[in-house]
């Protein structure tokens, strides 16, 4: 009976020791800030993968707002910067050139993403903001669509957005989800590009 008390013990003593070990490794898993960022960023890009899939996209990425210092004045400088990227095969990546934008020399971009909900060309030569047209042009962009990402609260937080880089011999193969029928960036697409910066959102707040 004694030996059979003892073995319970040891067997309880050791099943302790073993969910204290996986306890205690979920718990510095869950608080190790760079494997937490790690993963979550995993989920970002896979977001960004399926999003510049759907949309039949050449490159998709995030831009995100922050405070870039102070002027003199005390004033906060806003800024925005390339923050997650994604291309297809063949297409440059841009990230490393989109950093530290100043909003206030992309004010109509950032006005009419904010204002419209989108910002979207089939073709970026209408575009009437010189100094975003020019960006665009140096980037290769032919069409593209951005959406603001928006926090459950309604704050903006950063842009989401697809490029349109290669030269396709149909317009019906760029700018628009698989649903959509016609030759323009539809409601269904807009839809979609709203729902994809809401999952987007959850990841970076």
């Amino acid at each position: 009976m004694d030996g059979l008390y003892l073995i319970i013990s040891a067997l309880i003593g050791a099943a302790a020791t073993i969910a204290s070990v996986l306890i205690a490794k979920r718990s510095r898993t869950n608080h190790d800030p760079i494997l937490n960022e790690t993963q979550n960023n995993e989920n970002i890009y896979s977001a960004l993968d399926f999003m510049m899939k759907e949309m039949k996209a050449d490159r998709a990425y995030i831009l995100q707002f922050h405070n870039g210092g102070y002027y003199i004045s005390g004033r906060s400088q806003q800024k925005f910067s390339c923050t997650h990227e994604i291309t297809e095969p063949g297409i440059s990546r841009e990230c490393q050139d989109s950093q530290n934008h100043i909003v206030s020399n992309f004010h109509t971009y950032v006005n009419q993403l904010i204002v419209d909900k989108r910002f979207a060309y089939t073709d970026c030569n209408q575009v009437s903001d010189h100094v975003f047209s020019s960006l665009m042009e140096n980037k290769g962009i032919r069409s593209i669509y951005n959406v603001p990402i928006v926090t459950l609260n309604g704050k903006v937080i950063g842009i989401l957005g697809v490029d349109y880089v290669k030269d396709r011999a149909s317009k019906d193969c760029i700018g628009f989800c698989p649903q959509d029928a016609k030759n323009d960036f539809g409601e269904k697409t807009h839809e979609f590009m709203k729902r994809q910066a809401r999952v987007i959102a959850g990841y970076l707040i």
